[in-house]
């Protein structure tokens, strides 16, 4: 079987020679990444749509796409739907209405035409109108995102406890679903279909192709302030593959209660998205049934500072405090709030980026990063504490000398003038150097074009000479802390 789809760029093949056999009581779920082609081969399995070439042979019913509203007539009622559905396979209408109207929850809804309907509410209809036809086959697209829990527990119950000796065909982002569900798997690839008898085979296979074992591609996007890093992080996790995956397994030891592996898991998914706010709070959770009480309370913090509602972590907060013998109310936390970059609430990703920029190295144990964030109430804060740190004379001897004996001014043209053009045929070193140079930037100029904002991220991530490069942009210029800790630090008698 091919699918080809025509485009004014010219063919692009979706599916290139797939072939399967699925007999009664054959579950297979199919694995791949966004934009494989999995909806489109449920589709053409359903005769929703037609192959390009090659032929689907049929020995038994089939249902549509569960939870594909596309054969609705969207003037009818839901109630017309059931009725128009039931006539053509011959079935009872009262009884079918009947179950539509306990299984959908839609209730007076279902008198209103399809077309006012939302999509989970299609959704839903849909679903509970393909158990009333007892197909040989179910084929089953990303039915898990659709409604709360409790509808997901009657699905799998209509599903895989009434009907679990049918033929099925599951494809869904949560590879967990997959294997809980299925006794065949698939991995679909560029357009090819590879079958597997084990899950964690093709599970591994899975891993690889995304990018979890191979060098992954770099996101090059530009985000000049640290409110839309913020909220551009929400955004860019969730539509890659590898981090959606490094949580999922993280989901899964956390439910294993393996504390341990689910703390790593999502610690490396933070490491690529770290100001993906809602993930540092299940990184606090399970650091805290680890034991990890003050990395626990960083993290809960980190949530905060970037959005996440006190209310949701407080009591959570609290605790691991309480267990490094702490008052709550001694430390309080401080939530997010808009306004100048150099006043808003730290946290882990601020302190890691700027602990880099000034010591040439982000890592701080648990202990010194739960006090910065408890003692310092401003990301300026937490700038001019580092500065009159002696790890920062270490890393920038140097450039304190020359600049207490020249003046900053010029010490920054001499840096600037110094450092070396980056070359159109160099690489980025790492993906982790452009995240890191993108919140550096993001922190110290964010009144910056996105243009400006761009070559900055790209010359700092190439050459790493962030420092000197910031300071003569004009970077933290604003932020009143620094510049008067700078200015002490500068001044002909500092050294003594």
């Amino acid at each position: 079987m091919r699918k080809v789809y025509r485009t004014r760029f010219g063919d692009n093949v979706v599916l290139d020679g797939i072939s399967f056999d699925l007999h009664m009581g054959q579950r297979l779920g199919v694995l791949g990444r966004n934009g494989a082609g999995k909806s489109t081969m449920v589709r053409l399995i359903s005769g929703a749509e037609r192959p390009t070439a090659g032929r689907i042979e049929r020995s038994m019913s089939v249902s549509w796409p569960l939870a594909f509203g596309g054969a609705f007539q969207p003037m009818l009622t839901g109630v017309d739907n059931v009725r128009f559905i039931s006539r053509i396979y011959d079935q009872d209408f009262a009884s079918n209405l009947a179950f539509v109207e306990d299984f959908s929850e839609l209730g007076a809804y279902l008198k209103e035409p399809v077309r006012t309907y939302s999509s989970g509410m299609r959704a839903r209809l849909a679903f509970a109108i393909s158990m009333i036809i007892e197909f040989d086959c179910f084929l089953i697209d990303e039915i898990g995102a659709v409604g709360d829990a409790r509808f997901h527990d009657r699905c799998n119950h209509e599903l895989f406890g009434k009907r679990g000796d049918r033929a099925m065909v599951l494809i869904s982002h949560d590879a967990g679903y997959v294997r809980d569900h299925c006794n065949r798997f698939a991995l679909l690839h560029k357009g090819k279909l590879k079958l597997y008898d084990d899950f964690d085979v093709a599970y591994d296979e899975f891993r690889e192709q995304i990018g979890l074992v191979a060098r992954p591609v770099v996101d090059h996007g530009t985000t000049t302030n640290r409110g839309a890093l913020i909220e551009v992080s929400q955004h860019r996790a969730h539509q890659d593959d590898r981090f959606r995956m490094l949580v999922q397994e993280g989901d899964w030891q956390r439910d294993a209660r393996a504390w341990t592996e689910a703390e790593r898991r999502y610690a490396e998914a933070l490491a690529m998205y770290p100001y993906q706010r809602s993930y540092w709070v299940q990184h606090a959770h399970v650091a805290k049934e680890n034991g990890h009480f003050a990395r626990a309370e960083a993290s809960y913090r980190t949530a905060c500072a970037l959005g996440e509602p006190l209310g949701d972590v407080y009591e959570h907060l609290a605790f691991v405090m309480m267990r490094q013998d702490v008052a709550p109310d001694d430390w309080p936390v401080r939530p997010y709030h808009k306004g100048p970059v150099h006043d808003q609430v730290p946290g882990r990703p601020d302190v890691g980026a700027l602990a880099r920029l000034l010591w040439q190295d982000g890592v701080l144990d648990d202990g010194e990063m739960v006090e910065r964030l408890r003692r310092d109430t401003s990301c300026d804060a937490v700038m001019a504490a580092m500065l009159n740190d002696p790890r920062f004379d270490e890393a920038h001897r140097s450039w304190l000398e020359t600049a207490r004996m020249l003046g900053t001014a010029m010490a920054d043209a001499m840096a600037e003038d110094a450092m070396p053009e980056p070359r159109e045929d160099e690489v980025l070193a790492d993906e982790h150097d452009v995240e890191w140079a993108r919140a550096i930037c993001a922190l110290a100029l964010p009144d910056l074009s996105a243009t400006d904002n761009q070559a900055l991220v790209d010359r700092i991530a190439r050459d790493q000479a962030a420092w000197a490069t910031l300071l003569a942009a004009g970077g933290f210029a604003t932020w009143p802390l620094t510049q008067a800790t700078l200015h002490q630090r500068l001044s002909p008698d500092a050294e003594s």
